[in-house]
């Protein structure tokens, strides 16, 4: 019988090619990882216990008349600046009671409730009629009912079609 001779492979082929491959095939995971990483999760809400939710979420597509808005604990106060313009509190909505959630801020609500919702409606004759067809930022500062000085500041961005 007659004996198959099989030719030297190169350095490249038995080393270096697989190297390659392995470093491409970890590049891809990696830049997935990183890309997904920041998109649902907002490190600055989930580290923050006064934070419940933003709305809309930081970099979401919403309508022009979108509301806009922070959730927060029981005990705090807001106010809120969209695109530089800031929202009168009377232009605030303050949800704090499911069984009257037409509480305005100037009632202040009851704090039995699990609920501080502060929202602004874009809506013509009022600070903002509507959002920008584009980027869109807001600042809401927010403090503790018990000490009004302690005052923390948030700012998100989204775009509006």
């Amino acid at each position: 019988m007659a004996e198959i001779i099989y030719p030297r492979r190169s350095l490249f082929s038995r080393i270096l090619g697989p190297a390659l491959v392995t470093v491409g095939i970890t590049g891809v995971i990696l830049g997935f990882a990183l890309s997904n990483s920041g998109s649902t999760d907002d490190i600055r809400v989930e580290g923050n216990p006064v934070i419940e939710a933003l709305f809309p979420e930081p970099d979401a597509e919403v309508l022009r008349q979108t509301s806009i808005g922070i959730d927060l604990i029981t005990g705090y106060e807001a106010e809120l600046t969209i695109n530089g313009v800031p929202i009168p509190p009377d232009q605030i909505n303050v949800l704090r009671d499911l069984e009257n959630p037409r509480e305005s801020a100037q009632t202040s609500g009851t704090f039995g409730s699990t609920l501080n919702k502060f929202s602004y409606q874009p809506l013509e004759g009022r600070a903002v009629p509507e959002l920008q067809g584009d980027r869109n930022c807001v600042v809401a500062v927010y403090w503790p009912l018990s000490d009004p000085t302690d005052r923390a500041s948030i700012e998100w961005c989204f775009t509006a079609l």
